[in-house]
């Protein structure tokens, strides 16, 4: 638990340090050397808290952004229930990389569109237990209308976190954006 924490505290810093560079945020108190100083505060802490063998484990097993950005190596791979299908589009190839999800913030009705390149690929939708579709937690037919919850930009696939409107529970999870329309999609397809 106290890992999971030091690497809370690792990613807010991190993200700021991110949004600093990018000009989001703009202020002396963010400043290299205060960054810098930051980040080795957080490093002291983190080496003084032992790791459990479980930790470790884990640890070892999950490849570091940063080295897999510099060292070009291939997607990470998810361990996916069976049922969840590929997708007909490029997904994103490091999870550690994604955007961090944000309020949407408009009362505007979306919608489940399975069609993609003009084809009804999913005349049912599936929605995700996350960005990482590591299983489906609802569906719903191909036009059903629903209101976008949480949306999240990531380098090569965004997804947003939408409610099926009317439905019963389950009735909440990530959809892949290309599978979400802001218009009623043609169901004459």
């Amino acid at each position: 638990m106290i890992l999971n924490r030091i690497k809370y505290v690792l990613f807010l810093v991190g993200a700021g340090v991110i949004l600093a560079a990018c000009g989001a945020i703009t202020s002396d108190v963010g400043s290299e050397s205060e960054t810098a100083s930051t980040e080795k505060q957080v490093e002291t802490v983190a080496n003084e808290v032992p790791m459990t063998a479980d930790e470790a484990a884990v640890e070892a097993t999950v490849p570091d952004a940063e080295e897999n950005l510099l060292t070009g190596m291939e997607p990470v791979e998810i361990e996916r229930d069976p049922d969840v299908p590929p997708l007909p589009f490029p997904d994103n190839p490091d999870p550690a990389l994604c955007g961090i999800p944000q309020p949407w913030n408009s009362d505007t009705p979306a919608y489940l569109n399975g069609i993609y390149e003009g084809e009804l690929l999913q005349p049912i939708v599936f929605l995700y237990d996350s960005h990482l579709r590591r299983k489906i937690v609802a569906e719903a037919p191909h036009g059903t209308e629903v209101k976008i919850i949480l949306s999240q930009s990531n380098p090569e696939l965004n997804y947003f976190m939408v409610k099926i409107v009317g439905a019963d529970s389950p009735n909440e999870g990530w959809v892949p954006a290309p599978f979400v329309s802001f218009e009623p999609p043609p169901t004459d397809i």
